[in-house]
């Protein structure tokens, strides 16, 4: 059985896999390539010696961290956020799926939006209600002078939100 990696010693094997952080000469020849190849052919990026990367790493650098049009530190805007909203009702947790509706935005980018998002509405909701003064009725089945302000759509909630 051949060795892995090129670490066996046989004439003609390509160096082994580099893991870890990206060098900015990394960044570049990548770059480089998808100038002039388009973002496709990740696998030959390795067997032509250009980065001793593999294939899969080499796209998701690119498609997370290099892509020209990535909208990097920004903030969702409404109209995104209402997509996100729609469509993981419709899709569910497909993170992938959701972010090909939004230009710019990474799967991971979606993900942390909506894991924020029910983060903010989980405290929302455990938000302390003010104690009426005794002596006071309500005639209303809620006394809470915030439930205007409580979400109308179903919440997803998991176990991990109440930490």
């Amino acid at each position: 059985m051949k060795p892995r990696g090129g670490r066996g010693g046989g004439g003609g094997e390509q160096p082994a896999v580099r893991k870890g952080p990206w060098t900015a000469e990394e960044d570049e020849v990548l770059v480089r390539h998808v100038r002039e190849h388009g973002p496709r052919e990740w696998s030959f990026i390795r067997s032509k010696g250009l980065l001793p990367r593999t294939g899969k790493s080499c796209r998701l650098r690119w498609v997370n961290k290099l892509r020209p049009d990535l909208k990097t530190g920004c903030k969702f805007s409404a109209e995104e956020e209402r997509v996100v909203i729609d469509l993981q009702a419709q899709f569910g947790n497909r993170w992938a799926r959701i972010a090909t509706y939004l230009p710019g935005r990474t799967d991971n980018d979606v993900k942390n939006f909506w894991s924020t998002r029910q983060k903010r509405l989980a405290r929302l909701l455990r938000a302390p209600v003010p104690r009426r003064r005794p002596g006071k009725q309500s005639s209303s089945a809620c006394s809470s002078s915030r439930a205007h302000e409580l979400p109308t759509q179903k919440l997803k909630l998991n176990r991990f939100d109440f930490d």
